[in-house]
């Protein structure tokens, strides 16, 4: 097939190749994000963090900001005698971001019960999606990219004809697509698994609460309360051991891609499943891949 019917059979070449052009750049932009991210948060967490929502190291959600900037920046420039201003630039960034970020928090949200990111401490906050000083760093970023990062993108990705655009742009899509099915089958998975937990594990605490109660009614009067106190101290400590119980069987079962998964994820949130189990949950899930971390890091010293 030669090149002249190859972009016969591909349709508009003008758009295709536009299209293959900035998806290279989203996938290098992503990369970059990806960088800076675990870089950041590893510098934080004083250990390593693999940050973003997929395996690979991308972060599509800084490649979707980068590429949207970059794009109205040479949109203006072909297409417009006006100059697009720094002021300007950093606006169209920073109000991007907030629907970027908190359209994505949402949906990621809705589609998988998990965060990864919170901003619920942070000042001027909304729902813990976005909040007013990140999204003016990234009105910053927004600024970077434009007079520096995108550039620097177009520089190294000069020597590139359509063709060399175009196959590197359906080599890549295709590792993309892998990459998403695998995290999302993980994090479906996962859900389902959680919620049959929290089922079992209100069956098992409706015996434990009928329990207390029995020992509640044979309480001497003199007693009552001390032994309400025992009772519920008890409760207590059976919930937790048997939800921590559950999480060792859970990420027992889990292969490498699915805690990887996991691990890269803040939180979980599920309204078939209660916050405290679902927030204890969480805790022994972090503590277990903790506790494996140590482990591999003493047996390779030991080697």
């Amino acid at each position: 097939m030669t090149i002249a019917v190859y972009h016969k059979l591909s349709g508009e070449k003008g758009l295709y190749m536009w299209l293959s052009r900035y998806f290279v750049y989203f996938i290098i932009f992503s990369c970059m994000g990806w960088i800076y991210e675990s870089i950041y948060c590893t510098i934080r967490a004083k250990k390593w963090e693999n940050r973003g929502f997929l395996y690979g190291p991308l972060c599509p959600i800084y490649g979707a900001g980068g590429v949207a900037i970059t794009a109205i920046a040479d949109f203006i420039s072909a297409h417009t005698d006006a100059t697009f201003t720094w002021w300007q630039i950093f606006l169209v960034a920073f109000l991007g971001s907030i629907v970027l970020e908190y359209g994505t928090s949402w949906a990621l949200e809705k589609l998988f019960h998990a965060y990864w990111w919170d901003y619920s401490s942070m000042p001027l906050n909304i729902n813990g999606r976005v909040c007013f000083p990140y999204s003016v760093g990234f009105g910053v970023a927004g600024l970077i990219v434009v007079y520096f990062i995108a550039p620097f993108t177009k520089f190294i990705t000069g020597w590139m004809s359509p063709i060399w655009y175009e196959f590197f742009s359906l080599l890549l899509m295709g590792f993309l697509a892998v990459d998403t099915a695998i995290t999302v089958s993980a994090l479906t998975d996962f859900s389902r698994t959680i919620v049959n937990l929290q089922n079992n594990f209100n069956t098992y605490m409706d015996e434990v609460v009928e329990e207390v109660k029995e020992r509640k009614k044979a309480a001497d009067e003199r007693s009552q309360e001390r032994s309400q106190e025992l009772a519920e101290a008890v409760e207590e400590r059976r919930k937790r051991k048997r939800i921590r119980a559950s999480a060792d069987r859970v990420i027992d079962s889990m292969g490498a891609l699915k805690k990887s998964a996991l691990n890269r994820a803040q939180g979980f949130r599920n309204p078939k499943v209660e916050n405290r189990y679902l927030e204890t949950f969480t805790e022994s899930l972090k503590e277990r891949f903790k506790r494996e971390r140590i482990k591999k890091v003493k047996k390779e010293k030991g080697r």
